[in-house]
């Protein structure tokens, strides 16, 4: 047995929970920071995000034996797919956030104008960020690098699944950042339900539909808003004239990567049974090749918990399905290899009968009339043509669910926008009263049809030549 694949003993001990009773103080503590307007010079963000990416970029080796150790992760998907992934998005945030920053004006409007209207972008205050298990530094840190660039003040609580990489966070947080302004609070269900009895100004959480549910409840309370990145069963749709090996190579390395524990990966494959047969034969052809020497000695990360393994190998136990490749698991190192199955007829059945707006849909094919079809008759989070779990790498384009996959959007601008609010300002000149004379006592039949003016001409539902005449006409 690989040593690389060996789990720790005790992991728990090395996460020191946060006392409930300083849990409310920690977060009326970087209020009162907040409100002094400490975050609000752009520099001084810059300054703390730079400290942030440095976080990671100082301690890479220690937060891969963390990766090692809480997940059984082999390096390249530590690096690649969580530290690589994070200083990237910090940096795309380091190097834009001050042009995000800036004031916009909406659209002229020549009714309008003399207000100087502008849109600014400013802090909602202090931000509650509770990051999941399976990419704990990416998906978290991601929303305390927008909270920084948005000029809030965050409380991030990490999994308490993953401890040492909890540990590392919480030991490095006070290092590297104010402390006045972001902390970290460590525990399970209480010290979670503590936070969430408090009132915050944004709420993001990462995890499962169930927990957001609880989580959305606990902000309507105080009617806090919510970004929900929450997971789901992402299908995918084969055209009959895919590229079998293309196809296969492509969705097991999806679906292995982690373990399966991403939010993203693929969990169904609809394909015409004509094409069944040589999906199943490359899917036989890359195992060996991604394995050569057999799963079971391959460095493959394990699940997280007793529960997820065990829930995994109760799937793998009731199936109705034929074993295509892998089927193999070690209770000790909660380690099940990568599996697929074929012909669980009736499991598709009910699985597309059951399931709401999966937060990824994939489809394989070279035919845009087919891509056209899946897409028009199906809503998802995302939509990715001939790959999996890419979509979140893109810079510049949001990620984020639909329906019990979620709602809000992350990464890049998009996590900006999504932690700042857009606070409308106007300027009324003294012309106003002139222009707007209208709207003061005493009311009469003239100021009436000035007021009708300011109403935009609704078109007919059957425009004729007057209706076209008309339309050139400003008001």
């Amino acid at each position: 047995m690989s040593s690389t694949n060996q789990l720790p003993i005790q992991t728990a001990s090395v996460l020191k929970y946060t006392p409930v009773d300083e849990i409310k103080q920690i977060r009326e503590d970087v209020r009162a920071t907040f409100d002094s307007g400490r975050l609000r010079p752009l520099q001084y963000r810059k300054e703390q995000l730079l400290r942030l990416v440095h976080l990671f970029e100082d301690n890479y080796s220690r937060f891969e034996e963390a990766c090692k150790i809480d997940l059984g992760r082999h390096k390249l998907e530590a690096t690649a797919y969580e530290l690589d992934m994070v200083v990237t998005e910090l940096m795309y945030i380091y190097n834009n956030f001050e042009t995000w920053a800036q004031p916009q004006k909406p659209p002229f409007d020549i009714k309008s104008w003399a207000f100087s209207p502008l849109i600014r972008k400013v802090p909602k205050g202090v931000v509650l960020v509770i990051g999941p298990f399976n990419y704990p530094v990416n998906s978290a840190i991601s929303f305390v690098g927008g909270a920084i660039a948005t000029g809030n003040a965050c409380v991030l609580k990490m999994s308490e699944l993953v401890p040492h990489i909890s540990a590392l966070v919480s030991e490095l947080f006070p290092k590297y950042l104010d402390q006045d302004l972001f902390r970290v609070v460590n525990g399970a269900v209480r010290e979670t339900t503590a936070l969430l009895d408090l009132q915050w100004d944004h709420i993001v959480f990462t995890g499962s539909p169930a927990v957001g549910k609880i989580v959305s409840a606990a902000a309507a309370k105080h009617l806090t808003p919510t970004t929900l990145e929450l997971g789901g069963k992402n299908p995918v749709f084969c055209d009959p004239a895919m590229d079998p090996y293309v196809t296969a190579r492509r969705l097991l390395w999806a679906k292995t990567i982690n373990a399966g524990q991403t939010c993203t990966a693929p969990n169904h494959v609809f394909i015409p049974q004509e094409a069944q047969e040589a999906l199943s034969n490359a899917f036989v052809k890359v195992y060996k090749e991604f394995y050569p020497d057999g799963a079971e000695n391959a460095v493959i990360t394990n699940l997280v918990n007793d529960s997820a393994f065990n829930r995994v190998k109760g799937l793998l136990e009731k199936t109705r399905g034929e074993v295509v490749c892998g089927g193999q698991f070690d209770v000790k190192r909660r380690w099940i290899a990568p599996t697929v199955l074929k012909n669980d007829i009736q499991e598709a059945i009910d699985f597309t009968r059951s399931q709401p707006h999966p937060l990824s849909l994939y489809v394989f094919t070279d035919d845009s009339d087919f891509e056209e079809q899946i897409f028009s008759q199906t809503q998802s989070g995302q939509f990715v043509r001939n790959d999996c779990c890419v979509q979140a790498s893109i810079q510049g384009s949001p990620f984020g669910g639909v329906g019990q996959s979620g709602h809000g959007m992350m990464f890049g601008r998009w996590t900006f926008d999504t932690l700042s609010h857009f606070r409308p300002t106007a300027s009324s000149p003294r012309i106003t009263d002139t222009l707007l004379g209208w709207r003061f006592p005493p009311y009469t039949d003239s100021k009436v049809k000035q007021a009708a003016v300011m109403k935009p001409r609704v078109p007919a539902l059957n425009p004729g030549w007057g209706e076209w005449l008309r339309s050139w006409t400003p008001f």
